[in-house]
């Protein structure tokens, strides 16, 4: 089967998987869809939780690719004929593009499994939007005998349009990882300030402080950004309260400076605290995203095959970006390459970007993702160019 056969099919399994989204870690009726389609074509696939990683081929030189599958809390507002069946859930990621250019890919390297020099591992993966996500339960399997020399992965990009991709050597997506704390005092009058320990003026300094962390700690040639995005404490204008609750976000491109931000958090924001007579407790749970880390080699390897696919002047060289993907944590222990896929409509000079309930890539799209991910597989098993 070439590209064009499965085109139609991929268009059938995205827009399946668009109307019936499910959230991270219940994606139970997506994972029986795969399987069947999978079974349909005598693809072998062995379930996760509620992922799976089907292998086409034989061998012990082995590749693996990877798509997400779980959909997020958004109302889609898209108007598409298959917009989601249900109620404030939606594909507003591009996890159903994913999940249809994998399954197409998989249709792909079946009906060419005679030539395969090796064995493919297509994953299906559970769980990308939460954390710890899905990557750290499916990694121990994908591991097992025979474990991938390499691994794929794309994502969809609302920024390219269709007919591009675009791909960074080395660190590529940031670090993501949440702030989690509380600040607590003692409650008292507002009119009475003295009689007890303010918890949202520490909080107040502990924010104004955090901004310090990038512009004096760091490295100024080294991303990082930090935000506070969630403050609650207090219930009226009178009250000073006992505590205040605070989450945030550190993002980074360096795994050391990553570290070290929270050692920093956790050493400064004591002390901070301790001046207005407060007590600074944090969540010290290390779920979040290391740096995604593209493989120099492999990243120049998939350059010269979207090149063949598409002409040089469609790869585009990225900049880092800010976003975090847990695929980053199949690379800390296979080496690989991850990419953006251009779905921006031609005819559109911006289109909304990822997240947003009118997020409606371009399903032209599908055919470059899957043809590439074929490629990459089948060179890839053959030694590579």
């Amino acid at each position: 089967m070439n590209v064009e056969e499965v085109y139609p099919l991929a268009v059938e399994f995205r827009r399946h998987f668009h109307e019936y989204p499910e959230f991270a870690m219940q994606e139970t009726e997506t994972q029986r869809y795969i399987q069947g389609v999978l079974e349909r074509y005598g693809i072998a696939n062995t379930t996760v939780g509620t992922g799976i990683i089907a292998t086409v081929g034989e061998g012990r030189r082995c590749v693996a690719i990877r798509a997400d599958m779980d959909a997020l809390k958004v109302r889609e507002e898209t108007g598409l004929p298959f917009a989601s069946k249900r109620e404030g859930m939606m594909h507003a990621c591009g996890h159903d593009m994913h999940m249809a250019m994998a399954l197409g890919a998989a249709l792909m390297l079946k009906s060419r499994e005679k030539e395969l020099m090796g064995t493919v591992k297509i994953l299906f993966q559970p769980s990308e939007e939460r954390r710890p996500g899905g990557a750290r339960l499916l990694l121990p399997e994908v591991l097992k005998d025979p474990a991938p020399q390499a691994i794929f992965g794309q994502h969809v990009f609302p920024e390219l349009p269709v007919g591009t991709v675009g791909i960074r050597s080395g660190a590529f997506f940031a670090s993501s990882d949440n702030i989690i704390f509380t600040v607590e005092g003692k409650g008292t009058h507002a009119a009475m300030p003295h009689k007890g320990s303010d918890p949202i003026l520490a909080t107040a300094c502990l924010v104004q402080f955090y901004q310090t962390l990038v512009s004096k700690f760091r490295n100024p040639l080294t991303p990082a950004v930090i935000s506070i995005t969630s403050i609650h404490g207090g219930t009226c204008n009178n009250v000073i309260p006992d505590k205040v609750e605070v989450l945030g976000t550190v993002r980074t491109h360096d795994n050391a400076l990553r570290r070290r931000i929270f050692e920093l958090i956790d050493e400064k924001s004591e002390a901070i605290c301790a001046l207005y007579g407060c007590t600074f407790h944090r969540d010290k749970t290390w779920n979040g995203l290391p740096v995604l880390v593209n493989d120099p080699e492999l990243a120049r390897f998939v350059e010269k095959n979207a090149a063949r696919l598409l002409g040089s002047g469609n790869v585009v060289p990225m900049d880092y970006l800010t976003l975090g993907e847990d695929f980053a944590i199949y690379l800390e222990k296979i080496p690989g390459a991850f990419w953006v896929l251009g779905v921006r409509p031609l005819e559109m000079e911006t289109m909304a970007p990822l997240h947003n309930p009118h997020m409606s890539p371009s399903e032209e799209a599908l055919r470059i993702g899957m043809a590439l991910m074929v490629e990459n597989c089948v060179r890839f098993l053959a030694g590579g160019e």
